[in-house]
């Protein structure tokens, strides 16, 4: 609500000035200032990166556009066939990926050069292209100087919740095994996709945490360790394809899919120890803290699990591919919580 509240302030502030430096303009230019206003609040987005690039585009799209209804106003044809080469064009523009955004202004501009250009088309459309294209150098401007976005803390906060997440349906999973088996609820077996949304979510918000350090003078005195999080989001895609494979297995355990495993009723506490462990270790490197302890920990109750696995000596055992997971799952946050500290 805070980042949504900040960038509408720097809309306002932005359409604002752009109106005011509109206004200052010379002759009949200062007609269309209402066209920098619109500019500048056009000139808004995630990141001042974004927000550049998106004004660049739409500059080249207002060009065109209006270079388009130039050349088909003084055409002695319908107007309503006009409409029809525009709309065309529109749809053929957004094949076009180099203009990005700006191929939806493409048609608007052109549209209005002939609608309002009147006896003074050219005249109209330089003034309204350049006023707008004023208005979102403007509006760049107040996004640079102005608090510009900086979504680190978003994106690492959405990061831990996506890790907390995860413990927390590793330990549903060793309530489960701990309860009457197969257990009464099934959904769980379906977890796969949205466990790997989370991490694509993740890798989105970090991404877009990168995007918004670049040119951006907050950085001057804020030095996130922005690739600390980026490792851990590689890791946490890592973590979550292994807590897959353990719900795989126990899936397989239950119902014999997706593929059929023997997992002995005798075992299924030490699975279920196995597991909150693991969601313990999670949580710990969630929290940033040392993970030495937990580590420990859960490498104890994997042992434990594997030598009641070797013991039984099934080759179809589900218990190995648990174990094999976890241990796994265990090194790989290790390594990352190693790594940052």
């Amino acid at each position: 609500m805070l980042f949504r509240v900040a960038q509408a302030s720097r809309a306002a502030l932005a359409a604002m000035a752009a109106w005011a430096v509109g206004n200052l303009l010379p002759g009949e230019m200062a007609q269309y200032a209402y066209a920098a206003a619109l500019g500048a609040f056009v000139a808004t987005g995630t990141t001042l990166v974004t927000i550049a690039r998106a004004a660049t585009q739409r500059a080249a799209g207002l060009v065109i556009g209006a270079a388009m209804g130039l050349l088909l106003l003084p055409l002695d044809v319908y107007g309503l066939l006009k409409i029809g080469v525009i709309a065309a064009v529109g749809v053929l523009v957004e094949g076009v990926r180099a203009l990005g955004d700006g191929a939806s202004m493409v048609p608007v501009a052109a549209v209005l050069v002939i609608l309002f250009g009147g006896v003074d088309a050219d005249g109209y459309a330089i003034g309204y292209v350049g006023q707008f294209s004023l208005g979102m150098l403007v509006g760049i401007t107040i996004n640079a100087v102005v608090m510009p976005p900086l979504h680190v803390d978003e994106a690492r906060g959405r990061k831990n919740r996506a890790i907390g997440e995860l413990a927390d349906r590793l330990d549903e999973l060793a309530a489960m095994l701990r309860g009457v088996w197969p257990p009464d609820r099934e959904d769980w077996a379906n977890w796969a996709p949205e466990l790997e949304a989370w991490v694509v979510d993740v890798e989105d918000e970090l991404g877009e945490a990168r995007e918004s350090r670049r040119f951006n003078i907050r950085t001057l005195w804020r030095r996130d360790r922005i690739a600390d999080d980026e490792a851990d989001g590689a890791a946490l895609r890592s973590v979550v394809n292994r807590a897959i494979n353990v719900i795989d297995a126990l899936s397989g355990a239950a119902w014999e899919t997706p593929v059929a495993v023997h997992v002995d009723g005798t075992d299924r506490d030490a699975v279920a120890d196995a597991v909150a462990a693991a969601a313990a270790h999670l949580r710990a490197w969630a929290g940033r803290e040392d993970v030495r302890e937990v580590s420990d920990a859960s490498l104890e109750a994997i042992d434990r699990l594997y030598a009641r696995a070797v013991e039984h000596g099934e080759p179809e055992s589900g218990v190995l591919a648990v174990v094999f997971s976890l241990r796994a799952l265990r090194a790989r946050v290790d390594r990352v919580a190693q790594r940052r500290a």
